[in-house]
This record gives structure tokens, sequence and C-alpha cells, in this order.
């Protein structure tokens, strides 16, 4: 059977080989290929240029790759400086940039325990190799010196912490106030969700995962990877870090200058947490059991956002006053359960010319829930009386996008909404827009409706098209 592909002889100019990475190359290169995963090889050499141009030459000069993933992603070891040992790094194919583990000594552990988080080498079907692993590394004395948390998202960012901003400057912390239905979960299912909604750097968030779950605390999160799960399998928890909760109680805190302190934001509960919630059972078979022990259903909704039949129960709670971290229940042939802090979807993250236009329509129409916009009262009127552009409301209140909970919560307009702005159901705001403007050449190499301002001519323009999309929700 064949080998894993080895090359870890000779490291990159101004480099060396560590000498227990050497021993380990030696030993794999003996194991048969797909017994401790799916890469490529294990082969040193330079990060390419490529993947990073204006950082270069800092992570040429204080990193090399050494494991090749089969997406194009690369494990680099990276020297953090100030004495600490060299850490493990993923320089991802999609311009993803994390810290695996402190040391290589840490990772060679976790990968023994398919707890690497890197999916080829955590495969389940790919595990045979890893009590060997295991025991050679028992058999070599290898243990994990101790080593601050290095972040290799901020370390790329130059560990810069960037000067606050009216939006960072002072960032509200939640007030965990119990609901009655927090109070009759169980007490794991209780302790998971009192840490929805914090920092990932408080000490509670801590606590819970590293001395409850035996996890490791996402030190960071970035535009690339906007959120990090941790999987508890053995706990029936798997956590979501992120710093994108589209919630206005919850912005981004930047860490460095494209990296941010993230947010325990949703989590999955499963059976193996051991206890019922709610007391639901989690082998329940129907959806009248579960309406027996809680009630109707709350609300439905499709299993996938393309479906319109709402094929899924749902019993929703909120666990704190303030409505912000939920309980779901859902049943569609088996129960699920999930904790989140509420948050919208978001219709267009990065907001451009058709946004306006659109904003600046909706306005006109009745479409906006104009509670969202206390601040902005004026400006609304504006725009209503066709006195200001959409554009301007854009650029004033919407800072982190256009979210579906900007629009009126009536019944099926987010839904239809949502498949505008991202393609779904042959409901396109883009194609839409070039059928009314014509298209050009964008920046990108995708064609883009030929726009330039949102003007109220422009609106107009384009007016009759939107109306009959949005005709079942306009204002009359």
């Amino acid at each position: 059977m064949a080998k894993y592909t080895v090359k870890v002889s000779k490291a990159p100019k101004g480099h060396e080989v560590p000498p227990l990475l050497a021993d380990f190359g030696a030993w794999i290169g003996k194991q048969s290929h797909g017994t401790l995963g799916w890469f490529d090889a294990l082969a040193t050499e330079p990060i390419p240029k490529e993947w990073s141009p204006e950082k270069a030459d800092r992570l040429r000069r204080e990193a090399f790759a050494f494991l090749h993933l089969p997406d194009g992603s690369l494990l680099a070891l990276v020297n953090p400086g100030a004495d600490a040992p060299r850490a493990v790094a993923l320089v991802g194919s999609e311009g993803e940039a994390r810290t695996v583990a402190n040391s290589l000594e840490e990772f060679l552990a976790q990968w023994s325990r398919g707890e690497t988080e890197i999916d080829e080498l955590d495969d389940e079907e790919a595990a045979s190799g890893r009590k060997a692993l295991a025991a050679w590394l028992k058999e070599k004395k290898v243990k994990a010196p101790k080593a601050k948390a290095f972040d290799f998202a901020a370390w790329l960012d130059g560990d810069a912490v960037p000067p606050p901003t009216a939006t960072t400057q002072t960032v509200p912390v939640h007030t965990f106030t119990p609901t009655a239905v927090m109070k009759k979960l169980g007490p794991k299912t209780q302790r998971l969700a009192s840490v929805l909604g914090r920092r990932a750097d408080t000490p509670e968030v801590i606590a819970y995962v590293t001395g409850e779950l035996g996890k490791k605390v996402p030190v960071s999160t970035s535009e690339n990877t906007d959120a990090v799960n941790v999987e508890a399998t053995k706990h029936g928890v798997e956590l979501v870090f992120s710093h994108e909760i589209l919630n206005d109680a919850f912005p981004p805190i930047p860490k460095t200058a494209k990296t941010f302190i993230p947010y325990v934001s949703s989590a999955w509960v499963r059976s193996k947490i051991g206890e019922d919630v709610l007391g639901v059972p989690w082998k329940v078979k129907s959806e009248a059991e579960i309406t027996k022990l809680l009630g109707p259903p709350t609300g439905r909704h499709a299993a996938f956002a393309d479906e319109d039949e709402l094929t899924v129960a749902s019993w929703e709670f909120a666990l704190d006053t303030s409505e912000h971290v939920w309980l779901d229940l859902s049943f569609d042939d088996s129960l699920s359960v999930t904790l989140a802090v509420k948050g919208a979807g978001a219709l267009m993250r990065y907001p451009d010319v058709t946004t306006g236009l659109f904003v600046g329509y909706a306005a006109t129409r009745g479409l906006l829930d104009t509670s969202r916009f206390p601040a902005h009262r004026a400006l609304l009127t504006a725009i209503e009386t066709r006195k200001a552009k959409g554009s301007e409301l854009v650029k004033q209140a919407l800072p982190r996008g256009l979210w579906d909970d900007h629009l009126r919560d009536a019944p099926g307009l987010r839904e239809m909404a949502w498949r505008w702005f991202h393609n779904m159901n042959d409901l396109w705001i883009t194609a839409d827009l070039k059928k009314t403007f014509g298209k050009r050449a964008g920046s990108f190499g995708h064609d883009e409706p030929k726009l330039d301002d949102d003007t109220w001519d422009a609106v107009d323009k384009a007016a009759p098209l939107l109306d009959k999309r949005f005709a079942a929700w306009l204002v009359k």
C-alpha cells in the first residue's frame, strides 16, 4: 500500500528543521497513506509569496510550510518570538489564517486524538493510525511545552491594536437575566446557555470551554474566518464563535486592524449532553409528542432557504429577559436543539449603489421597518419625500450592511428579500437591475448593472419591475 510522501530533510533558507519534525517525518513515511488522514505531503518549503504579497517577506522570514492539504491549504511552523516555541498555523487556500496549535508537540498530540480541527486530518474514516501515533509520542516522551496562546491572524496583522472608533469605544456588556424557561433547563444546558453572547476572552467563557469541555478558546476571528467552531463531541456540545452577530447589541470588537475578539454566537446541543431539554426526549418520534410537552409549535419554517413548504416545526423560547439569547427545538423527522444569539441575515454585507437604490425604493413603498432607525427619523422622512437618496441612509445608518430585519416583519417579505439578494429561486437583484439599466463588465470580472448613482430617476426606472417583485407587501 502507498506510503505518505515525506520531504523534511532540509528547511527553506534561514530556517532549521526541528528534530521532532525530522523524527516524525521518518516515522510517518513508513505509515500507509490514509491511516492518519488525507494530505498530499509532509514537506518543508517556503510559504508562497502569492498567498499574501504584502506580508510575504515576514512570513517567509519567520515561518515555513511543512504539511500540504488536498485543497491547497498549508500548515506552517511560525516563530512567534519572545523565545516561544514554534506554533502551528493554517495558511488557508481561501485566505484563512488561524492558529492550529501553540507548538509542534501540541499539534501532534491533537492529531493523535483527532482534534486538530483540520477536517482532512480528523476524518473518522482515516483514524486507524492515531493510536500508533499516540504510542510513538509516548515512546519518544513528547510533551507539549507551556506556551502562551499564539494568535496567528493577529500576528499577521502586526498585533497592532486599532484606535477606537465611534462604534467600538463603548462595547456594551450583555447582562444575562434568566427567564422562567431558562430556569427549567437542566444544569448542563443552563451552563452552556449562560455563555451565549459573551466575549471569548471573558473568564466565564474560558472556564467553560477549557475547564468543562477541555477545548481551546479561539483567540480571534477575521474577515476571512468570521466564525470558528469548537466541537466537544463527548459532551454533546458544538460552539460557534463569531464577531459577525448581526444584532446592534453585539458590535464587532476589533483586536487588530483585521482581527476581532469573537462572541459565543450559537451552539448545537446533542444527546451526549446527558440530559433532556425541557423534558423532551432525544429520541422523540413525532411532532405530536413534543406538542404534548411544550404546547403547539411557536412557528414553522422550510428545511432549506430555497424551499417554500414549511415542513419543520419549531418551539422557540427566549432565555434572557432582553430576548437576545434563544433556545430552539426543531422537529423534522428527528429533534434538533440549538442555542443562539438573535441575529439578522445579511442581505448586502458590503453595500454598493444598488443597495442605495433599493433602500430608496423600499422607503417610499413602506418596506422598511422604520423603528430600526430611531436616530435617523429626519433622514427617513427626507427619503420618503424624495429630498434625499437611499444611499445617504446606507452611509449613515448601515455601517455593517443591509440586514433582513431592516425590512418589515411581514409574512414572507424577509424570505423573499433574502432570495432576491442571494440569487435563489430564479430571483436576483443583479439580474433585475441589468435588465433595467443594461450591463457592463464589473471590477471583479462579472457583469454588473450600468448604474453609477441611485438618483430618483434611476429609482423610478427600476420601480415597475420592483413593484412586481414586492407586490404582496407594498403599502397602499
